[in-house]
């Protein structure tokens, strides 16, 4: 099972999201429709997707997190495209490696405005911690 919260904001500019996943691939799931929740709140049915491959591999499993956060940032700022559905493979251990199919339907911002507009997702007391059996971390987004 994943989860999300998001938190109060720390200050103007920041927002923050609780998140949490029986595994590093909830918890990444989780990470990214907790994001979209901020963007976006809900938003209308697809009626044309298109399946957007990504393969990342980084140092740590927090790096992991931060850059595909922002490749999905990326897609929906530089490309207009809202994650629809979300496909990833991501094993607990070892390299810090994952593969994801995102489905994602063009997004026209003058009519669906987005709620928050994120410029990045930070480090700030971002960890990564596993605890009897769920995975959990806390984001911080720069609005």
């Amino acid at each position: 099972m994943r989860r999300f919260a998001i938190s109060d904001r720390y200050t103007v500019a920041d927002i923050g999201l609780e998140v949490e996943g029986d595994s590093l691939a909830e918890l990444f799931l989780a990470a990214a429709e907790g994001m979209f929740a901020i963007i976006l709140g809900a938003y209308g049915p697809a009626t044309h997707t298109v399946t957007i491959p990504i393969h990342l591999r980084a140092e740590t499993h927090e790096q992991l997190l931060v850059d595909w956060l922002s490749e999905l940032i990326y897609l929906f700022d530089a490309r207009q495209l809202a994650p629809v559905d979300i496909h990833l493979t991501l094993p607990d251990a070892g390299q810090p490696e994952m593969d994801a199919k995102v489905e994602c339907r063009p997004f026209d911002r003058d009519q669906d405005p987005a709620e928050h507009e994120i410029k990045a997702v930070t480090y700030h007391r971002l960890k990564i911690e596993r605890t009897d059996g769920t995975y959990r971390c806390h984001l911080v987004f720069d609005i």
